[in-house]
């Protein structure tokens, strides 16, 4: 009995796409133009996280020794960075290589004939994991012996602390917008198709037909809907965001700070979204219209 509904259901669902082309085709343009809102919205969010993550790391933390510091005191600071969990990593200069790039920025090597580099101190250029922590970390590494100061950026740090959150927020808040608007909007749509077959729905009541053996066929209609404007607005939305890539990319390192996540990184996260919206949004809009508007 249950194989016999299943093969009645899968056959009435996709017999009703070709039955009404009409409604079924302004059921699969609503669910792709809905779903290419989101999945847009979605690749958006997802290339604003990364460069948020990547602008936190970018700005390195300086910290400046104290000139004739010991190699002792060295291995000292080198261990006590290498044990912080919130140090993403770290890098020493020595005197020498310090003033060398001194001399390269200022490009004029002539002044600085008779200049040693004895007066000029070692540093570190750290990045952080989180960059909500790096007052902290200002805080504890300049309590260190032989460390003379801890350079950051306190409002750059906290900006971007405080955008990653605002980040996630909104991606939050799109996607329950939009999947309100899209279930409403599916189920509109579904409940047309149903009226359009309501003395259908009619006859087989009148032959004894069960509530389920009516509802199945249209749950499975609008997954099979759900699924093919899911697929739809995955590539429309995969094809565009390839040409944005290459036509923004052209000139950008993949490890810059306003670099776009590779297409084939995003695609499989995009097109299980969309299908898994696509066919939950389709077949409960199709259960919830049948359901009320035909009290079944």
């Amino acid at each position: 009995m249950r194989a016999t509904l299943l093969r009645h259901s899968l056959s009435e669902g996709l017999n009703n796409l070709v039955r009404h082309p009409l409604v079924t085709l302004a059921s699969i343009t609503t669910i792709a133009l809905m779903l290419f809102m989101l999945a847009a919205f979605s690749i958006f969010s997802l290339n604003a996280r990364q460069m948020m993550a990547r602008a936190g790391e970018q700005p390195p933390i300086e910290i400046t020794l104290d000139i004739g510091i010991s190699e002792d005191q060295i291995a000292s600071i080198t261990a006590e960075l290498e044990s912080n969990t919130n140090v993403r990593d770290f890098q020493i200069y020595s005197p020498e290589e310090n003033f060398e790039t001194f001399k390269s920025n200022l490009g004029q090597d002539e002044l600085f004939s008779d200049f040693s580099a004895d007066y000029i101190p070692y540093t570190y250029a750290v990045r952080l994991i989180d960059p909500a922590g790096s007052q902290n970390f200002k805080d504890q590494l300049e309590g260190l012996n032989g460390v003379r100061k801890v350079a950051l950026e306190i409002r750059v740090m906290e900006f971007l602390s405080k955008a990653i959150i605002w980040v996630n927020y909104a991606t939050l808040a799109a996607f329950i917008a939009l999947g309100v608007i899209s279930f409403f909007i599916i189920s509109n749509m579904v409940r047309v198709a149903v009226f359009a077959r309501g003395d259908e729905i009619n006859i087989m009541k009148y032959v004894g037909a069960t509530n389920w053996y009516i509802r199945i066929p249209y749950i499975l209609e609008g997954a099979f809907a759900g699924l093919i404007g899911g697929g739809v607005a995955w590539l429309a939305a995969y094809l565009t965001y390839m040409r944005l890539f290459d036509l923004f990319m052209t000139r950008t390192l993949p490890t810059d700070v306003l670099a776009m996540i590779p297409p084939i990184g995003i695609a499989q996260i995009i097109l299980m979204l969309n299908l898994g919206l696509g066919i939950g949004v389709g077949a409960i809009g199709s259960a919830v219209s049948v359901r009320r508007y035909i009290k079944v």
